[in-house]
């Protein structure tokens, strides 16, 4: 009895050992499909999501997204069939004036596809936009009616086709944008001057620094930018005199950057007020100024450049003649 015991254990041992030996390991591959949204208020009262994987049904989700208005950003992760490391994601987004159906009133319709990319997850970025509502009778025009597997990107007809990203969690704040491109580098950051236009600044170039039309004292600086968010980015200037403990206040900008050569964008008229806060400018003339911009985005992502200039001994006054103080 206790041989054929042993004989037993030792056979269920092996299956299971056989067994957990033919099972494939778990699949290195998956695709994070992101569902975001421009802010429509309530116009929708319902978002049907449905998901395939290589033409089987995977998710099939109705959010009432009138009763739940911020419901986006929304993750749905899914892997290709077990042991396999390809396969084709499609994802179909319906948009409906009624609250909680499948069916009713259709207001947007979005498409998407991509592929796996083995052993890697990535990122399907969909994002619903209030230029691709359909028009309702008697309502305002809407965006166009496409017919797939062409849908509305932007307010106009293109391919379902999605260029897909590395998934990163903070995906829902980092959307690339012209300023910052799918797939982005380091942030790269140069300072410069102007009041109309980004001019570069040589080292220990000779700034003027003017009377303001409020009584503040500046001078002009401008930034250009690649790799952070063309909205919602925050700059700021600070500066220190070398050498010594004087400093100018920070001054902090929230705008948006326009677009400029080689994927750049800028940003100019930044009037950098030398004595704020009260702060003493005159014993910064006419002697060097290191001044630092930081650049920071939505997605926490920083980039910094200084520069090093001289003011000028006098000050610029509102009619263009110096002698101002």
């Amino acid at each position: 009895m206790r041989r054929a015991l042993g004989i037993g254990c030792i056979g269920v041992f092996a299956v299971a050992a056989c067994s957990h030996h033919d099972s494939p390991p778990p699949s290195a591959t998956a695709m994070v499909v992101g569902v975001s949204s421009e802010d429509m208020g309530t116009t929708l009262g319902s978002v049907h999501i449905v998901t395939t994987v290589n033409g089987a049904p995977a998710t099939d989700e109705t959010i009432d997204s009138a009763r739940n208005p911020k419901w986006y950003p929304k993750e749905i992760k899914l892997t290709p069939p077990a042991g396999a490391s390809t396969g084709t994601v499609e994802v179909k987004i319906d948009g409906y004036l009624e609250e909680g159906t499948r069916s009713g009133s259709l207001l947007l319709t979005r498409l998407a596809k991509a592929d796996f990319v083995p052993n890697q997850t990535a990122l399907m970025r969909v994002t619903l936009q209030t230029q691709c509502l359909l028009p309702l009778p008697g309502g305002p025009p809407g965006g166009p009616t496409c017919t797939a597997p062409l849908t509305c990107v932007s307010g106009s007809c293109a391919s379902e086709n999605v260029a897909l990203e590395p998934y990163s969690p903070t995906w829902a704040t980092d959307a690339p944008d012209i300023c910052k491109p799918p797939n982005a580098g380091p942030p790269v950051v140069y300072l410069g001057t102007g009041q109309t236009d980004y001019l570069p600044i040589t080292d220990g170039q000779t700034l003027q620094a003017e009377l303001g039309p409020q009584g503040g004292h500046h001078i002009w600086m401008a930034v250009r930018m690649h790799n952070l968010k063309q909205s919602g980015s925050t700059t700021t200037l600070t500066a220190t005199q070398p050498g010594t403990s004087l400093t100018v206040p920070a001054s902090a900008y929230v705008f948006t950057f326009d677009a400029d050569e080689g994927g750049f964008c800028k940003f100019f008229g930044l009037r950098f007020q030398l004595d704020a806060n009260g702060n003493d400018y005159k014993s910064l003339l006419g002697k060097p100024l290191d001044v630092t911009a930081t650049i920071k985005d939505q997605s926490g992502a920083i980039g910094t450049a200084t520069a090093h200039i001289n003011l000028a001994p006098t000050i610029l006054c509102p009619g263009g003649q110096t002698g101002c103080m």
